[in-house]
């Protein structure tokens, strides 16, 4: 219950229970009956019940039955009873089976007694109400040896199998009988001094008092008399509940839920709010020291938490020493030693401190931004000497006591420097190594790497690494520490204790109940592990070993066929349709959420078991065949297994697997061969008489070219020649027209010709024109950068030879004519001509009375959506008429044909 509604949580996801005749958003005091109906109310005197993530409204109080405070508890028989204006007992429709009028008296708050009646203290009096088996009865209370306070209201509470009432008004304590209404006085030992109004959550075998003040204290039957244990007093406690698997659910007003798997793990020493723990050194003189965010350095003995040095200007986040030194080594703005013989502080340089590697009493070495640094203490000062060849920030460092070398790793990559001062870069799969923290134990350096884990080092080689799995998945580390052959190590998901080969053994974290799982730092020294943690120092005993090896349980939450419901208790008969399944099962568990992975199997489909983290509890089958099935899921907790859980289900063969069906579409089949057969006879037919075009096409375009007004034109320039006596240009002359005509002939069987031929046959072309049209005459061709491709023959000597036929012959003086190519995605040919225009060639064409037989007419159209059919391109031409003045000064014609690449 919360102030935005009430919350319903399957262990992995919240999701809101709606209730919509409600008048105010906030619950108070849910009760559970045998049933598990759970009921409710606000502070608008109205009842409700939730069943199965449902919630209603049961009953709204009458006028005559409002107070102040109300009480909801669950009777013998397993009805709601409801302590307000009036005592009022209802059934699970809300119907109201009997009443009973305390308007004159306070009711205290609801007692269940031991033998399941519900028990209600009737204020300024020594009587109770007690409801059992459908009928009230008051019973007046005994106290020995004298009697109650008019002025009393007292709380009854259970501790194991001890009861017990409590004047919460004058804090005095009583024990009580119940069966026999027999109060007796207990001393006062301050147990209830919590401020303001107490409350007292039963949990079984202790209770928990919360008031006013911040923190609870937890009570047990023995507590009660001899002392309390406070817990979380940084934390403004709501309520105490204690779930199935032991773990004690402290809910707060602003902090969430706090869980606490087990009441013998100590809490934190110290919240260290305003100044957090950043680094920690745990020595056996020393005792446990501690920095600060502030630059503040603690020591934390038998003798409480004391500042040794606060002049820090920055956080401490290096705070190193040694069984070997009395010197601990820390940087606050300044690299400081802290002698733990004399309590003195001695100041060495002033640089960025990264680690410390002792070597013995009066040696060691520092890692700062700019290298590694030699100190030797000569007993009265210290000396300083910079290590060669390492000048790069440093990281980490560990040293090497049987090979006496130093290992540093670094922004270059990782380091070991000999006794004599060599140093020796390390790598891996012929890679640089980079690690965040190095830790040093009998003869092995180990790494920590993002890509591999932990590497194993020794000397100079890398041995092989260790990658840790949390959930069946790597887990990147921060730092680590080797104790009894096991790896304690943190990472941004909390603090986790390691095999040696990696694999998870436990959670500390939540084993332990950090308030949160960000740890800033931790020590281990002989058994005690010191952690910080975002809910201050806790110490931990490594040697305690209450066991988390719990068998776990599993259950099927929900099973979605095509994303609609299906019982789970039911085995699935399903359509051949539906073959889309996802199954939804958790293991319901806090404090082994990070232990408990699930095995599943689905019998039918898969070949072996697999595995999945906690996180991933769902399954999800997208298309499985027709056929029987078993899926079969089980829960491991640590090497220890639930019981296989399933749920078999049948997905039946789809109407085509039928014999009447298979028939049909054989049929089918076979006429669908003969309409395709003669579908492609159809296009086969198409195509021929496509190609017998196009033949027919090309030879247009041959006579179109070798036209008789252009060869007889032709050889009359050859015989001019000839009879002139220039040999020399009538060679020429007959060679190009030769050239021309060959080049025609061959071109006209290729479906594409390169680039480079086409313009050669309108080059020959045009040169022979030149020498008909003689002086007047001019042309240019504007060629695209690119001229690898290949295009289809004989498209645009046609269009140029209307041009020059129909535009520029007729045209007195000086005649131009331009052909420029564009490529982009297909070829762009633009034909420009200064002739006479098509208006004005068409009405001298009318008026000689003749044809020019070219592609102008229905040969060229028919070409080009030949081509079009045949090569699946968008061929296609455009004119244009050209004017000046309004006056026609030309055409242009704008072919656009697709291209072939040639590579």
């Amino acid at each position: 219950a919360t102030n935005e509604g009430i919350f319903y949580f399957d262990y992995y996801t919240y999701e809101k229970i709606g209730c919509p005749q409600a008048k105010s958003s906030s619950v108070f005091n849910l009760v559970i009956s045998r049933q598990g109906i759970i009921y409710c109310h606000n502070l608008n005197n109205q009842i409700f019940k939730i069943r199965d993530k449902k919630c209603t409204l049961l009953y709204e109080l009458r006028a005559d039955e409002v107070k102040s405070d109300i009480t909801l508890s669950i009777s013998d028989n397993d009805h709601l009873v409801i302590g307000a204006g009036k005592v009022i007992v209802l059934n699970e429709a809300g119907t109201v089976l009997t009443r009973y009028d305390v308007q004159k008296h306070y009711l205290g708050p609801a007692f269940r007694k031991p033998d399941g009646a519900i028990q209600f203290y009737l204020n300024a009096t020594d009587s109770v109400l007690v409801y059992e088996k459908g009928v009230f009865t008051k019973y007046r209370l005994l106290l020995t040896p004298s009697r109650l306070k008019n002025e009393a209201i007292l709380k009854f509470f259970t501790i194991g199998s001890g009861s017990y009432a409590l004047d919460l008004k004058s804090k005095s304590l009583y024990s009580y009988r119940p069966d026999e209404y027999i109060l007796m006085p207990l001393p006062d030992n301050g147990l209830f001094d919590r401020g303001g109004t107490i409350r007292i959550y039963e949990t079984g075998e202790e209770i928990w008092v919360a008031g006013t003040m911040p923190g609870t204290v937890s009570v047990t039957s023995e507590q009660i008399k001899t002392g309390t244990r406070s817990f979380y007093e940084n934390y403004f406690i709501s309520d105490v509940y204690r779930d199935r698997e032991g773990n004690y659910l402290l809910s707060t007003f602003d902090k969430g839920v706090l869980v606490i798997s087990d009441l013998n793990i100590p809490d934190v020493i110290h919240p260290f709010n305003d100044d957090p723990v950043t680094s920690l050194y745990d020595d056996d003189k020393a005792g446990l020291m501690m920095g600060s965010s502030k630059g503040k350095l603690w020591r934390y003995d038998n003798n409480g938490l004391r500042t040794v040095n606060k002049n820090g200007i920055r956080p401490i986040e290096v705070l190193h020493g040694s069984e070997l030194s009395p010197f601990i080594l820390f940087d606050d703005g300044y690299i400081r030693a802290y002698d733990n013989r004399t309590s003195k502080i001695i100041d060495l340089f002033e640089a960025p401190l990264k680690d410390v590697a002792f070597v013995s009493e009066k040696e060691f070495f520092l890692g700062i931004n700019t290298g590694v640094v030699r100190i030797i203490w000569d007993g009265s000062k210290f000396n300083r000497q910079p290590v060669n060849g390492v000048s790069h920030r440093v990281y980490s460092m560990v040293y090497d006591t049987e090979h006496k070398a130093l290992y540093a790793s670094t922004a270059n990559g990782l380091y070991i420097i000999s006794a004599d001062g060599k140093n020796e870069k390390i790598t891996y799969k012929d890679k640089d190594i980079f690690s965040e923290k190095l830790y040093y134990t009998d003869g092995t350096v180990m790494a920590v790497n993002k890509l591999y884990g932990i590497l194993l080092i020794e000397k100079n080689k890398v041995l092989g690494a260790i990658e840790p799995m949390v959930n069946a998945n790597p887990e990147y580390l921060k730092k680590i520490a080797v104790y009894n052959q096991t790896i304690i190590a943190s990472s941004s998901k909390g603090l986790y204790q390691f095999s040696m080969d990696g694999r998870l053994l436990k959670p500390i974290h939540s084993l332990f109940g950090f308030t949160h799982k960000k740890v800033v730092n931790f020590t281990v020294h002989n058994n005690t592990l010191w952690v910080s943690h975002s809910g201050g120092v806790q110490k931990i005993d490594l040697a305690y070993n209450k066991s988390n090896k719990e068998n776990p349980s599993i259950r099927f939450d929900h099973i979605l066929v095509n994303e609609q419901p299906a019982d789970p208790s039911t085995p699935g008969n399903f359509e051949s349709s539906q073959r889309r399944i996802r199954f939804i099962f958790s293991s319901p568990t806090l404090k082994n959420r990070e232990m408990v992975t699930y095995h599943y199997q689905l019998l039918g489909y898969d070949t072996g078991w697999q595995i999945s983290p906690y996180e991933l509890n769902r399954i999800t089958y997208n298309a499985l065949a027709p056929g029987e099935y078993t899926l079969q899921v089980k829960a491991e907790n640590n090497g220890l297994y639930s019981a296989v859980t399933s749920y078999p289900f049948t997905i039946a063969l789809p109407f085509y697997a039928s014999a009447w069906f298979i028939v049909m579409v054989v049929v089918l089949f076979l006429l669908l061969v003969l309409a395709v057969y003669r579908w492609q006879l159809n296009i086969q037919n198409r195509k021929s008489k496509q190609i017998n075009e196009l033949n027919a096409s090309r030879l247009t375009a041959i006579q179109s070219q070798m036209n008789p007004h252009f060869i007889f034109n032709s050889l009359n320039s050859i015989q001019d020649l000839i009879l002139k006596g220039d040999v020399e240009h009538s060679y020429s002359y007959i060679a190009t027209f030769s050239d021309l005509v060959r080049r025609t002939l061959n071109y006209s069987e290729k479906d594409f010709i390169d680039f480079e031929q086409e313009i050669k046959l309108l080059e020959l072309y045009l040169s022979l024109e030149k020498l008909r049209f003689k002086k007047d005459f001019t042309y240019t061709i504007e060629l695209p950068a690119e001229e690898d491709f290949l295009v289809p023959p004989m498209l645009i000597q046609p269009f140029i030879e209307n041009a020059l036929v129909h535009g520029l012959l007729h045209k007195q003086g000086e005649k131009k004519l331009k052909v420029s190519f564009e490529l982009k995605d297909n070829l762009i040919c633009t034909i420009e001509d200064n002739g006479i225009g098509r208006e004005r060639a068409r009405a001298i064409q009318m008026r000689q009375k003749k044809e020019h037989e070219s592609f102008s007419g229905n040969a060229l159209h028919n070409r080009f959506e030949i081509l079009n059919n045949l090569f699946k391109g968008k061929f296609g031409y455009t004119y244009d008429d050209l004017y000046q003045n309004d006056e026609p000064c030309g055409t242009k014609v704008t072919l656009v044909i697709p291209v072939k690449h040639e590579f």
